[in-house]
C-alpha cells in the first residue's frame, strides 16, 4: 500500500467511492464565482481536488487588505463551492504576496507556494490547506528561502508523499540562479536552508519549469545566458536534494521560455521558442542523456512565427505541444504531437486546433486520458477577451466545436485561463475576470469529456445509459462492473487514476441495446498490478459518458 493510502482515513475514502454526483447541479453558463469580493483578485492556479472538483488559489487585494494576499477556494464536481465565501485565507502576512503556484497534496487538499516581500526583498512561502479549507502550517506560511536579494516566480510539484518540491529563480549571488527546495507533509523543509542550488553557472538563468522525476525528486528545467545567447538546460534532483546530471544542467538546445513534461520513464520533454521564431522539443532520459536531434526537434515550419509552447505528456513516452501562431495573419492555436523517438504524428506543421478571427493567446493545457489534450486560451474573436477551450485527441483530429467550444463570453475582459483534468476525461477551467467592472474576479467552469459545459437546468439524456457501483468496493484484487446501454452504439469503459492517466482499457467497441458486466483484476494494458488507490472507472456509450470511482486496497 502506498504511504498517500495509508495516511488517507477510512472515513475519506468511503466518502470518495460514493456515485458521482449530478454534474448539473451548480454549474452556470460563462462560470462559477469562485472569488467576488470587493477590489481585484488576479493570478488564479488551479489543481485538482482528487474528487472531480478542483482547488483553485489567487493573489488577493481585497478592500482593506492593503497588499496583495494569497486565497484559496475549493469547488465540488458540481459547480458548488466548498469552503468559506470569498475563499479562505492562506497569508495575509505585511507586504506583497503574489503570483501563486498549487499541487494537489493526495488527501483532498493542497500545497500552494508564492513569492512574498514581507521582509522588504522577495522570498519563497508556501502553505497547505485540508480537504475542509483550513490551513495546515504556520500562519502566513512556512518559509523555504528567505535568503539575501530577491526569489522570483516559484514552481510546484508533488513529492509523492504529501509534501511538495519547489523551484525559483534567485539573485543571492548577484545573478540569477536556479534554486530548489522540498517541504515534507507537515511543513518541515527537507534540504539544505534557502535551498540547493541547481545552477550557478555565469549569467543569468530565469524561468524554472519543474516536474516529478517519479521518485521523490524532480526534473528542473530554465532558459540560461551563460553563454551569451539564451539556451534551454534541465537538472534532476534527488528526494535528498542532490543533483543528479551534469553540474549547472544539461543543454538542451538554444531558445527561451521552456516548458516541461515527464516522459514516463523518469525522464522528460522539454518544449521551448527557439531561433527563428520555430518551437523545438527535446527529451532527456533518466540518466541525463539527450536522446532527439542535436539542437530540439522542429515542430513547425509554417510562415510567420511561432511561440509560446506548452506541453503536456501523451501517455505514451511521447508529449503534445500547443503553441501561437500567426500563419494566418492572425494569432491561431496550433497543436503537434511527437513521440517516444523525437517522430512527428501528426500533420506537418501542426494541427489547427482554433483559427477563429481575431487573435487566441495561450493558456494551459493538460492530457485527456485517452492519449490527447485538452487546451484552453484567450480568446479575441468576439472583440474583447473571452475564454475558449478545445480537446484534441490521440490522432490528432479536434474533438469539439470547430474553433473551440466557448467557456465564458461574459461582458468585460476574461483572461489568463489555467485547467485541470476532472478525471473523467473532461476539465475545469479557471480565469480572472472583469465582467462586473474595471475591478477582476475568479471565476470557473467544468466541461465533459465531450465538449459539454455543464450547466444548472440541462437536461438529462432522454434515454439515458447507466453504469451501477462496482462490487466489492473497496476491491481485491478483483471486481466488477454492471453497466446497459439503450441503443446500438460504441462503448468504452476506461480505468483510468487520479492524474487522468488511462490504465486499463476493458471495452472499446459496438455493442447492442442491453446489460453488461466486466471484472477488472487491478492491472494494466502491459499486466503489471497497479498500486493501491482510488481509481475511476468511465463508461462512453454514443454521446453519453459517466463514471463512477473505486478503491484498490492491496
Amino acid at each position: 500500500m502506498s504511504k498517500a493510502m495509508k495516511a488517507m482515513p477510512l472515513v475519506v475514502l468511503c466518502a470518495l467511492i460514493v456515485a458521482v454526483p449530478s454534474v448539473w447541479a451548480n454549474w452556470v453558463q460563462d462560470g462559477v464565482a469562485i472569488c467576488t469580493a470587493l477590489d481585484h483578485q488576479g493570478s488564479p492556479q488551479i489543481t485538482s481536488d482528487g474528487a472531480g472538483g478542483a482547488i483553485v488559489t489567487w493573489m488577493d487585494n481585497r478592500v482593506g487588505a492593503g497588499y496583495a494576499d494569497i486565497y484559496a477556494q475549493r469547488v465540488n464536481a458540481s459547480g458548488a463551492v466548498q469552503w468559506t465565501a470569498n475563499g479562505v485565507v492562506l497569508c495575509t502576512a505585511a507586504g506583497i504576496q503574489e503570483y501563486p503556484q498549487i499541487i494537489f497534496d493526495g488527501a483532498g487538499g493542497a500545497i500552494v507556494t508564492w513569492m512574498d516581500q514581507r521582509s522588504g526583498a522577495y522570498d519563497i512561502y508556501a502553505q497547505k490547506v485540508n480537504a475542509s479549507g483550513a490551513a495546515q502550517w504556520t500562519t502566513d506560511g512556512v518559509a523555504l528561502c528567505t535568503a539575501t536579494g530577491d526569489q522570483e516566480s516559484p514552481q510546484i510539484v508533488s513529492d509523492g508523499a504529501g509534501g511538495a518540491i519547489v523551484t525559483w529563480w534567485d539573485s543571492r549571488s548577484g545573478n540569477w540562479d536556479i534554486y530548489a527546495q522540498r517541504v515534507n507533509a507537515s511543513g518541515a523543509v527537507q534540504w539544505t536552508t534557502d535551498g540547493v542550488a541547481l545552477c550557478t553557472a555565469p549569467g543569468d538563468q530565469e524561468r524554472p519549469q519543474i516536474i516529478s522525476n517519479g521518485a521523490g525528486g524532480a526534473i528542473v528545467t530554465w532558459m540560461d545566458f551563460r553563454s551569451g545567447n539564451w539556451g534551454i538546460y534541465v537538472q534532476r534532483v534527488n528526494a535528498s536534494g542532490a543533483v543528479q546530471w551534469t553540474t549547472d544542467g544539461v543543454p538542451m538546445g538554444p531558445g527561451w521560455y521552456p516548458t516541461i513534461t515527464s516522459d514516463g520513464a523518469g525522464g522528460a520533454i522539454v518544449t521551448w521558442a527557439g531561433n527563428l521564431n520555430r518551437n523545438y522539443a527535446q527529451r532527456v532520459d533518466a540518466s541525463g542523456a539527450v536522446q532527439w536531434t542535436t539542437g530540439g526537434v522542429g515542430l513547425c515550419t509554417a510562415t510567420g512565427l511561432q511561440y509560446s509552447p506548452m506541453i503536456t505528456s501523451d501517455g505514451a513516452g511521447g508529449a503534445i505541444v500547443a503553441w501561437m501562431d500567426d500563419r494566418n495573419g492572425t494569432y491561431d492555436i496550433y497543436a503537434q504531437r511527437v513521440d517516444v523517438s523525437g517522430g512527428i504524428l501528426w500533420r506537418t506543421d501542426g494541427v489547427a486546433i482554433c483559427t477563429a478571427t481575431g487573435h487566441q493567446w495561450p493558456g494551459a493545457i493538460i492530457s485527456d486520458g485517452a492519449g490527447g489534450a485538452i487546451a484552453t486560451w484567450t480568446d479575441y474573436r468576439s472583440g474583447a477577451s473571452d475564454i475558449y477551450a478545445q480537446k484534441v485527441n490521440a490522432s490528432g483530429t479536434v474533438r469539439w466545436t470547430t474553433d473551440g467550444g466557448a467557456l465564458c463570453t461574459a461582458m468585460g475582459s476574461q483572461m489568463y485561463p489555467t485547467i485541470t483534468s476532472d478525471g473523467w476525461g473532461g476539465a475545469i477551467v479557471t480565469w480572472q475576470d472583469s465582467r462586473s467592472g474595471s475591478n477582476s474576479h475568479i471565476y470557473a467552469l467544468r466541461v465533459d469529456a465531450n465538449g459539454f459545459a455543464l450547466l444548472t437546468g440541462t437536461d438529462a439524456p432522454a434515454v439515458p445509459i447507466e453504469l451501477q457501483q462496482n462490487y466489492p468496493n473497496p476491491f481485491n484484487p478483483t471486481t466488477t462492473m454492471t453497466y446497459s446501454v439503450p441503443e446500438r452504439c460504441n462503448v468504452a469503459l476506461k480505468i483510468y487514476d487520479v492524474s487522468g492517466k488511462c490504465v486499463a482499457r476493458l471495452v472499446d467497441k459496438e455493442q447492442e441495446k442491453g446489460s453488461y458486466t466486466v471484472a477488472w483484476n487491478g492491472k494494466d494494458e502491459t499486466g503489471s498490478s497497479v498500486a493501491s488507490g482510488i481509481y475511476l472507472y468511465r463508461l462512453s456509450a454514443g454521446n453519453q459518458t459517466i463514471a463512477r470511482k473505486m478503491v484498490l486496497l492491496r
